[in-house]
């Protein structure tokens, strides 16, 4: 058992609501592998310097597509029990190889994937492990 690079981070944004709200404590880890459903922390993909955290959606070599407000996989809708409401917006995107799509769970209201595109492996710092604060909502991911 190794030791991994934990780091805490403030939630300062309402895209991955209601999964995460403003102000919600995590605790996140350099991630060993990634999946599918996996709420991760990565740099910023426009250059700013907050970290942001979104929602693994689409995998390395999957054809990712909105429409009727779902999320579709390579043809086959996907259940998403965390968003907030299914995507207004229409999407279609072949995530390269070594990258990954990500969404805020607020989907109708996040800068994200739907927006600059898959993200490089490399940009993404951390899987979140658990929400510690506020303490009456704490939860393991």
């Amino acid at each position: 058992f190794g030791i991994r690079e934990v780091r805490f981070y403030r939630i300062s944004s309402s895209s991955m609501e209601p999964s995460l709200l403003v102000e919600d404590r995590i605790v996140a880890m350099k991630p060993e592998s990634l999946g599918r459903g996996d709420i991760v922390v990565l740099r910023d993909p426009e250059g700013g310097r907050d970290r942001l955290t979104k929602r693994i959606v689409g995998m390395p070599g999957e054809r990712v597509e909105t429409k009727n407000r779902t999320v579709r996989i390579n043809g086959e809708s996907i259940e998403e029990p965390y968003v907030k409401e299914g995507p207004l917006y229409r999407m279609k995107v072949e995530v390269p190889e070594g990258e990954y799509l990500v969404l805020g769970d607020n989907r109708n209201e996040s800068e994200d994937g739907s927006t600059w595109g898959p993200v490089p492996r490399a940009m993404i710092t951390g899987r979140v492990f658990c929400r510690y604060w506020p303490w009456k909502r704490f939860r393991l991911f």
